[in-house]
């Protein structure tokens, strides 16, 4: 496997969109909250994940996946499915990792064992845990906790 870490441009951005709809449908179907899916064009957060500073993971010449980041938080880090289990999301938090100052805070599900454990690798704790309704469009419950590394 070959891969190449760059920071984002707008000629990624179709392939960027592939990636973080495929994988954040896994994600939310392992949530039992597929309703909730948006296409990440269609999302209302879109602006804001663009304001984010995102490196891409390309495997082999294929976007494979990518983080995005803000002082102090890691807001995005998906994996499309097909390459997951290689390493790629280590790869974007290490390099990330050395960007930012501590303390650093993430958002996952509260039953996404495979992604806390992932964090706990680099150190991260459960800090804050909270279920609340999505919206009021879609008023399923939820539960998601914050995690910090200090």
């Amino acid at each position: 496997m070959s891969l190449e870490i760059k920071s984002y441009e707008q000629k990624y951005f179709n392939e960027l969109c592939l990636v973080m709809d495929r994988a954040r449908k896994q994600e939310l179907q392992s949530e039992d909250l597929e309703e909730v899916f948006l296409p990440l064009r269609d999302a209302p957060y879109l602006d804001y994940f663009l304001s984010c500073k995102i490196y891409v993971a390309f495997e082999d010449g294929v976007l494979a996946g990518f983080i995005g980041f803000r002082p102090g938080n890691l807001n995005f880090i998906y994996v499309d499915p097909t390459h997951q289990n290689k390493g790629i999301a280590t790869e974007l938090i290490e390099k990330v990792l050395t960007e930012l100052e501590r303390p650093v805070r993430l958002e996952v599900f509260t039953d996404n064992e495979r992604a806390k454990a992932l964090y706990r690798k680099f150190g991260f704790e459960r800090v804050n845990t909270i279920t609340e309704k999505w919206s009021d469009e879609f008023p399923v419950v939820f539960s998601q906790d914050t995690m910090e590394l200090r």
